[in-house]
């Protein structure tokens, strides 16, 4: 899928991020692992632990002799706080020349990793969209390609100067902080283009349109592909543009700001239905700063592709299964011959379990079905496939697989009852480990993208 066989094969013995934002930055890099910190003390206590100030300062010289010369306990005390909560972020700064020199400041950037909560695709981009995994088109691409675009992106912040803000009002701060982030966005998207990695390219612009709605900062989706100033019309627009759409949504349901609120978090797709329409009737069209139309198109187009996308993808697999089940889920009956077995055609029924996720009851026709010998058989003790032999006395010999007669190990993939129970249990598996999976993510809130 995309940069070839051999840079996909190299992602496997290095670290995508690290060596990423080293390719990028043109300034020398150190970096803070968040793993290595007391994260349960920091959450019981809200405050850093005392040794975490030793751990980073010495972290960061072991990387680069000299990096901390002049910075305080209380800096890296605030460091290590950022570390633990922040995510994944570059920050530039300057190492001071020894008393006496007159040598000038060595620039260095200190790089947050994303550390071992935030290390796969899965637990990262639902942050940025500020959307529940389950709730998201399934991410594409490999984890190590997602490691890389943000590897670039904070490498893209290494090389831009602080932002200096004496003398700035705070929307030009604001204009200046909104810039450096779709400078950032825009190369790693650039490199995500560049190796046709295009499905991901467009599922970073679509995650940051949905971010946008309640992450203003990162509102970069309109400014990705369209190159030129950021202005505080970008700015006003990421402010407003929720408001906007709750406020058209709530008048044209005749509901609260509220309700339509709820509405927006919790049913996305309905509250998106209501904003084409009003977009379709120029609802939207009145407000003089067009950027707050283009911020809306966006987030619009970003539910239907990834929110509307996986539903329908859902919808589609639930349906393509259900059609293999009617095909392949009854054994045929022979044309001819003694013991015959008619076996009823099979049509699904979904049964909802959770999330989504479904598992199949069947109901025959009127056609009879003669009974399994080994219908009364419980499945779930089947396990494993490896055949075992016993010898007895003389030339006797039985054999058992998965802890059963082979007769009944086939007999629970072949005879109809019992497949359909082996596909209900299979099922009812994936379906705990998926709730196991979902319980073990760390929920959107926790962090800020």
């Amino acid at each position: 899928m995309g940069r070839g066989f051999f840079e996909d094969l190299r992602s496997l013995f290095i670290d995508d991020y690290k060596d990423a934002v080293r390719d990028t930055s043109r300034v020398p890099t150190v970096f803070i692992d968040p793993d290595k910190f007391n994260r349960d003390h920091f959450v019981s206590t809200g405050s850093v632990h005392p040794d975490d100030v030793r751990k980073i300062r010495e972290m960061l010289e072991d990387q680069l002799p000299g990096v901390t010369r002049g910075v305080t306990d209380a800096s890296l005390q605030q460091a290590v706080a950022l570390s633990l909560t922040r995510g994944p972020f570059a920050a530039r700064g300057e190492i001071a020349p020894p008393a006496g020199s007159t040598a000038a400041p060595l620039p260095v950037c200190i790089v947050n990793e994303r550390g071992s909560l935030l290390d796969h695709k899965n637990t990262f981009q639902p942050i940025v969209s500020a959307q529940d995994l389950q709730r998201i088109r399934e991410i594409p691409g490999w984890t190590d390609h997602w490691d890389r675009m943000w590897g670039v992106h904070e490498g893209t912040h290494c090389n831009q100067p602080p932002i200096n803000t004496s003398g700035m009002t705070a929307d030009q701060i604001s204009v200046a902080v909104l810039a450096s982030e779709a400078q950032a966005d825009q190369a790693a998207l650039d490199w995500a283009r560049r190796n046709g990695l295009n499905d991901i390219a467009q599922a970073f612009i679509d995650h940051r349109a949905l971010g946008a709605a309640f992450d203003e900062e990162h509102a970069t989706a309109i400014l990705m592909d369209k190159p030129g100033p950021v202005t505080i019309d970008h700015v006003n627009a990421a402010r407003t543009f929720r408001s906007e759409m709750i406020d058209k949504v709530a008048a044209d349901q005749g509901i609260s700001r509220d309700a339509a609120d709820t509405m927006l978090r919790d049913r996305p797709e309905e509250f998106n239905g209501h904003i084409k329409r009003l977009l379709g009737n120029g609802a939207f069209d009145g407000n003089p700063n067009p950027r707050v139309k283009e911020t809306i198109e966006a987030f619009s187009g970003a539910v239907d592709r990834q929110i509307t996308g996986r539903r329908i993808e859902r919808e589609q697999e639930h349906e393509r299964r259900m059609n293999d089940y009617g095909r392949h889920g009854a054994l045929e009956a022979p044309a001819s011959g003694e013991g015959r077995t008619q076996v009823a055609s099979a049509e699904g029924v979904a049964a909802p379990v959770s999330d989504g996720f479904h598992v199949n009851s069947y109901e025959g026709s009127d056609a009879i079905v003669i009974p399994s010998a080994y219908a009364d058989m419980d499945v779930s003790t089947v396990s494993g496939g490896t055949p075992v032999v016993a010898l007895a006395d003389g030339d006797q010999a039985s054999m058992k697989i998965g802890g059963v007669s082979a007769a009944a190990f086939f007999a629970s993939h072949a005879d109809n009852d019992l497949a359909q129970q082996r596909i209900a249990l299979d099922q009812q598996s994936s379906v705990g480990l998926e709730r196991d999976f979902q319980r073990s993510s760390p929920s959107v809130a926790a962090y800020t993208a």
